[in-house]
C-alpha cells in the first residue's frame, strides 16, 4: 500500500506541471477571445515572440524540445539541463525595416542539482519622427524592447535513475521594459518542462508556457505580454539526424505547427557541419511572398558553434540570424 502511494504521488508530481500549463487552454469565458484570429492585436512587447539563436530558427523554430545550450533561457528553461558545464551564446540578428535584434546569455550546470543561466535580449526600432497632431516635426526617437532574464532548471523525478530518466522543470523570471516615447516595465515568467528520453532513447518531448503574467501601460492604454504555449517533441533518428516540430499557441493568434530537421556531417574529429531546413504554418494563408520555409547551417569547431538562418519574409523582406556559442564540458558533469 504503502508503495502505491509513493507511486501516485511521483506521478503526480510529474503530472502536476503539464496540468498548470495546459489550464490556459481550457474552454472558458476567459479564454474565448485568445489563441485566435480575434484577438490579434490584443498584445504587446512582440519581440518576445521572435526567435533567438540561428539554429532554432533555421529548424523553423521547432527547438523546444531540442535545446542544449544558454538559449534554452528563450525557448525552454528546461533545456538548460543538457548543458554538460557552461554555456555562453551571442546572436545578432538584422531584422525588418532596419530593425535588429541582439541577444546573449550564459548558463551552467550546477552540479547533480540541475542548472541555471542569465540572459538579455533587446530589440532596436530605429530612429522614427515624432510628430503633433497637426503635422509638426517634435524630434526624433529610438523605441526599443528589452528583456533580462534569470532561470534555473532541476529534475523532480526519478533521483535514483539515469539523468536521461526523469522528468526536468524549468522556470524562468523576466523583467520586461518597452520604449515608445514613454516607458514601462515588468515582471514576467516562463515555465517548461522536459520529459525523460523514450524509445530507446530517441524520443523527447517538452512544455513550455512562455510571459505567462505582466502588462505594460502607455498612456491610458494597458496592454497584456503575448503568452505562447509550446508543445515539442524530438525524434533522433541517429547522432548525425535530427527530427523536431513544435505545435505553438499564442495568446493573440491562430495556433500553427512548426517542424524542422539537422543534418550532422562530421568533417574532422573537432569539427562538425550541420545543414537546417524548417516549415511552419504561422502564415500559410500568405499569398505575399515565401515565408514560411526557413534555412540554416552551422559549424562546430573543438567547443566553439557558429550558426546562420534565413528566414523569408514574403514583401516585408528576409532576416538573417548570426549567432556564436561557446559549449565548455568537464569530465566531472558528464553524464
Amino acid at each position: 500500500m504503502k508503495g502505491s502511494k509513493k507511486g501516485f504521488a511521483g506521478t503526480f508530481a510529474a503530472l502536476l506541471p503539464w496540468l498548470l500549463l495546459c489550464a490556459p487552454l481550457c474552454p472558458g469565458r476567459a479564454a474565448a477571445s485568445t489563441f485566435s484570429s480575434d484577438s490579434a492585436g490584443t498584445a504587446g512587447v512582440q519581440f518576445l515572440k521572435i526567435a533567438s539563436g540561428a539554429r532554432g530558427a533555421g529548424l523553423g523554430e521547432a527547438y523546444s524540445a531540442f535545446v542544449d545550450d544558454a538559449f534554452a533561457l528563450d525557448w525552454n528553461p528546461a533545456g538548460l539541463i543538457n548543458i554538460e558545464a557552461q554555456s555562453l551564446v551571442f546572436m545578432h540578428a538584422p531584422y525588418l525595416a532596419e530593425t535588429y535584434l541582439d541577444y546573449f546569455a550564459y548558463a551552467e550546470k550546477a552540479g547533480e542539482v540541475g542548472a541555471w543561466g542569465v540572459s538579455g535580449k533587446y530589440m532596436n526600432f530605429g530612429e522614427l519622427r515624432h510628430t503633433d497632431s497637426s503635422g509638426l516635426d517634435m524630434g526624433a526617437f529610438t523605441p526599443y524592447d528589452m528583456t533580462m532574464s534569470v532561470g534555473l532548471a532541476c529534475y523532480i523525478t526519478g533521483f535514483n535513475k539515469d539523468p536521461d530518466e526523469r522528468f526536468v522543470l524549468g522556470a524562468t523570471g523576466k523583467f520586461v521594459r518597452s520604449k515608445i516615447i514613454s516607458a514601462d516595465s515588468t515582471l514576467s515568467a516562463d515555465i517548461g518542462l522536459l520529459t525523460p528520453l523514450m524509445l530507446d532513447k530517441t524520443f523527447r518531448m517538452a512544455l513550455t508556457a512562455q510571459n505567462i503574467m505582466g502588462t505594460l501601460r502607455f498612456d491610458k492604454e494597458e496592454t497584456q505580454l503575448p503568452l505562447v504555449l509550446r508543445l515539442g517533441s524530438l525524434i533522433s533518428l541517429s547522432k548525425y539526424l535530427n527530427i523536431t516540430a513544435d505545435i505553438v499557441a499564442a495568446r493573440d493568434y491562430l495556433p500553427y505547427l512548426a517542424a524542422g530537421s539537422e543534418a550532422r556531417i562530421r568533417a574532422y574529429e573537432d569539427m562538425d557541419l550541420f545543414l537546417r531546413a524548417g516549415f511552419n504554418t504561422r502564415a500559410v494563408n500568405d499569398t505575399s511572398g515565401a515565408r514560411n520555409v526557413t534555412f540554416g547551417a552551422g559549424l562546430r569547431f573543438s567547443s566553439y558553434r557558429l550558426d546562420y538562418a534565413f528566414s523569408p519574409f514574403g514583401v516585408l523582406g528576409s532576416a538573417h540570424r548570426i549567432s556564436i556559442s561557446m559549449i565548455f564540458s568537464s569530465p566531472q558533469y558528464r553524464r
